[in-house]
This record gives C-alpha cells, structure tokens and sequence, in this order.
C-alpha cells in the first residue's frame, strides 16, 4: 500500500500529540443520578397515571370545557338558522307571492 507524503508528516504529527483530558469530580455522581431518574419512571401507562394525575386532570377538565363551549356555540347558531327557516316558511304559507329576504 502505497503513502502519500501528506500521510507521513500527519503521522508524525499525530505521534506527538497528547490529550490529557480534565478529571469531572461530579461525573461519577452525575451519572448515577440519571440511572436513578430512569429507575423512577414508571414502566405502566397505570403507573405513568399515577404519577401525572394532576396534569392528566386538568388536561380532560380543560377538553371537556372546551367542548360544552364549542357544542354550545354551534347548537345555537343551528337554532337560529332553523328559526330563520320557520319564519320564511310561515311567511311563505300565509301569503305565497310574499318573499322573504334570507338573512346572509
């Protein structure tokens, strides 16, 4: 195999270097606290309940709410075009030449 001389000055190079990295006295400590996170979450969606049940609370309390709301805002735009329609009709039926302006 052949080598460039590019190669060999890289080599050379590389043979001097020195890494000397820097001790992290928390490393040991900060590893067994993310094993110890890991070994509290839970491995159920019953345990994963438990544990979030204020949040799951509040989350089907804000989805019901925002439900009733928008129900209720489209029942009485459906009860007032209904009533709308009752009143061309019964206009219609007392006097048939008469035309009623559809609100828009």
């Amino acid at each position: 195999m052949k080598t460039h001389p590019q190669d060999d000055a890289l080599h050379q190079l590389l043979r001097h270097w020195t890494v000397e990295p820097q001790a992290n006295p928390g490393f040991r400590a900060a590893v067994w606290a993310r094993i110890d996170s890991a070994r509290r979450m839970p491995a159920t969606w019953s345990g994963w309940l438990r544990l979030n049940f204020v949040r799951v609370s509040y989350c089907a309390a804000a989805s019901i709410v925002f439900a009733g709301t928008g129900g209720g805002l489209l029942a009485a735009s459906q009860a007032n075009r209904e009533r709308e329609q009752l009143i061309q009709r019964y206009v219609v039926s007392i006097d048939p030449h008469q035309q009623v302006n559809a609100p828009r």
